[in-house]
């Protein structure tokens, strides 16, 4: 039989009783019944009189035909009887439909609703080389135990190696089974060789049987495509990054790829020590071209202003949030999140603003971390980004000395900032950190802070620390953040800003206890309830995933 000819004849089993999860075959899976998932994937890899769903049930009956199936009844059985004997019964219906013996009956099961169409075209391709019976299969290699003839565990292994050390050990995932017709009348069974596995990963693999299955289930059928662009650079600071990165941890379940430009190695070093996929990019056509080959649910653009053309292209097959973006592609984003200005040409309605929309790094979450408020000030945190162009630092602790705090001072340098010598600050107990992994920990024990005017600002009002801050360039006086009603005394663009009029602040702070206990309680206030979580769950409903 020439079997380059065959035809795929795909038959769908579903019985509408089921104990593990009561009617899972028509319950709705991210907003279709499951069984449905199955039918719209058969469809994609043969032609509509050759999906025949097998049911005992109307509503599944009803169901699969809206869906585009053909449907057989069977009389309501107990559910012993095995499905290599159902199939059997079922191919003088195929023969009806123009089956042959030559043709193949692909069993699927709409209980593993993520296999893909083009696992059916590996099928047929494996019976056109040569295959008596093709089965989908999942690598479950791991250290296994057995029992012996008197019911005592024996290792069902030679030595304890490693899961990957191990030799493949394949399960059915039961996705698809499948024989040419003529072998499954003559031998009643699927399995005939010689027999072919197709391999498929964990996701494909999942076949429905209880209600944690079908929590699995949900993750899988609402998870997005999602690409994170942003760069981190010296004169570009490395706050983007920073938020990215914490966006991709609030977004962990779905599927991330992180965007970044070949020619700003700041950021590469610094997502190389993350479990994130990493991209490089020349320019905006290359995310474009990423944008379209993943089929990207959504882009989120992290580089400050955009232009119109490059987010109404990227719009075209994606939806897109923008953060701090006062360029004109902002007005074609699905939504802007401006938690440090707003863009007027913006609709209110496609913007999320405020402190309350500040993504902050997940560790500003784990622990319901807060100053305490201590009657004395015992001890300085400076800190002014991952670059501090400006070098604000050296001012900061120049005011420090002129006002003779003789406290602790704690100055924590990012990746892409220039080195400070505590030796050059005799006159200080200065200590000197580099790249601080946890922030909420280290700003926790500080009574007052000095630093610039990004979102590190958002991070010490949620921990209660008052702060005096200095601006690094004229942008970051247009954000609306740094004021007394989220703890902070603004003091103007750094550059401009004396050491004298930072030593006269830093001294007023440290007598004035009813002022810094007016901005711990204000700043605390201010970021009361504010989330990661909340956050991303209000922007991926806004934008409609």
């Amino acid at each position: 039989m020439p079997s380059s000819l065959a035809k795929p004849f795909i038959v769908i089993p579903a019985r509408g009783g089921s104990t593990g999860v009561p009617r899972k075959n028509v319950r709705l899976l991210g907003g279709e019944p499951l069984i449905a998932r199955t039918i719209k994937t058969a469809l994609r890899a043969t032609l509509p009189g050759r999906v025949v769903v097998i049911t005992d049930d109307d509503e599944i009956e009803e169901i699969s035909l809206h869906y585009g199936a053909v449907v057989t009844r069977e009389e309501k059985t107990t559910g012993k009887a095995t499905l290599d004997q159902v199939m059997v019964r079922t191919i003088p219906f195929l023969r009806s439909l123009g089956a042959t013996d030559a043709d193949v009956l692909l069993t699927m099961q709409p209980t593993c609703p993520f296999i893909s169409s083009g696992r059916v075209r590996e099928a047929m391709k494996a019976f056109a080389d040569g295959a008596g019976s093709v089965l989908t299969v999942i690598d479950d290699r791991h250290l296994g135990w057995r029992l012996d003839e008197g019911g005592n565990p024996r290792p069902d292994y030679v030595a304890r190696v490693n899961r990957q050390q191990l030799p493949p050990h394949y399960r059915e995932s039961g996705a698809i089974i499948g024989a040419r017709i003529g072998d499954v009348v003559k031998f009643e069974t699927r399995i005939v060789e010689p027999i072919r596995l197709i391999e498929v990963p964990e996701g494909e693999a999942l076949d429905i049987d209880t209600f944690g299955d079908w929590a699995v289930a949900e993750h899988l059928a609402t998870r997005r495509r999602i690409l994170l662009r942003t760069d981190a650079a010296r004169e570009l600071g490395m706050g983007h990054a920073y938020r990215t990165l914490a966006l991709a941890y609030a977004l962990a379940r779905h599927d991330i790829t992180i965007i970044l430009s070949h020619d700003k190695p700041l950021g590469q070093e610094f997502f190389a020590d993350y479990p994130f996929k990493v991209e490089l990019v020349a320019d905006d056509l290359d995310v474009l071209r990423l944008a379209r080959e993943s089929q990207a649910d959504l882009v989120v653009l992290d580089q400050l202003d955009t232009h119109r053309e490059f987010v109404e292209l990227l719009g075209e097959h994606s939806k897109v949030v923008t953060f701090e973006d006062l360029g004109d592609g902002a007005e074609q984003a699905n939504l802007l999140v401006a938690d440090l200005y707003e863009n007027p040409r913006v609709p209110a309605e496609r913007q999320l603003t405020g402190v309350q929309n500040a993504i902050l790094a997940p560790s500003f979450e784990s622990l319901p971390r807060q100053a305490k408020f201590r009657e004395s000030v015992e001890e300085v945190l400076l800190i002014f980004g991952g670059t501090d162009p400006s070098n604000l630092a050296l001012k900061a602790l120049e005011g420090l000395q002129a006002a003779k705090f003789d406290g602790k001072v704690t100055l924590v340098r990012g990746l892409g900032a220039n080195l400070v010598d505590p030796a050059d600050y005799g006159s200080l107990k200065l200590k000197v950190l580099s790249n601080v992994k946890n922030m909420p920990a280290l700003m926790r024990h500080a009574d007052l802070a000095i630093s610039s005017a990004g979102r590190t600002i958002t991070e010490l009002s949620c921990i209660g620390v008052p702060t005096l801050c200095l601006a690094q360039n004229a942008k970051e006086l247009t954000h609306t953040h740094t004021t007394v009603n989220n703890g902070v005394i603004m003091l103007g663009l750094g550059a401009l800003v004396s050491v004298s009029t930072i030593s006269a602040h830093i001294q007023k702070l440290c007598v004035d206890t009813e002022l810094r206990r007016t901005l711990h309680e204000r700043a605390l206030s201010a970021t009361v309830g504010r989330s990661n979580s909340g956050i991303v769950a209000r922007i991926m409903k806004m934008v409609g995933l």
